[in-house]
């Protein structure tokens, strides 16, 4: 999984909210700091939901039998599919 520190969440949503503000077809409705703020805790709480999904999803695979070697292809695609799973899972509100 891709990570990022706080100050990475700090410099991304200061780089999205300053391009929504240049942007002719964007008209922020709150300070541009509002905004940042809103910003950070989306980002935030959706990388640690993330981490949530990918733990679940190892706790799913260290359960399975005949697991393909980590590393391989065929175990990345297995990860992946259970972490849609979760999305779904998730999105269900189960």
């Amino acid at each position: 999984m891709f990570r990022l520190s706080q100050e990475g969440i700090e410099r991304l949503a200061g780089e999205l909210v300053e391009a929504l503000a240049r942007s002719h077809s964007v008209v922020l409705l709150k300070s541009r700091d509002a905004v940042e703020h809103a910003v950070r805790q989306v980002l935030g709480d959706e990388f640690r939901r993330e981490e949530e999904r990918e733990k679940n999803a190892r706790r799913r695979l260290a359960t399975m039998r005949n697991v393909p070697r980590a590393g391989t292809r065929e175990f990345e695609e297995l990860f992946r599919k259970l972490i849609e799973e979760e999305h779904v899972r998730e999105a269900d509100g189960a």
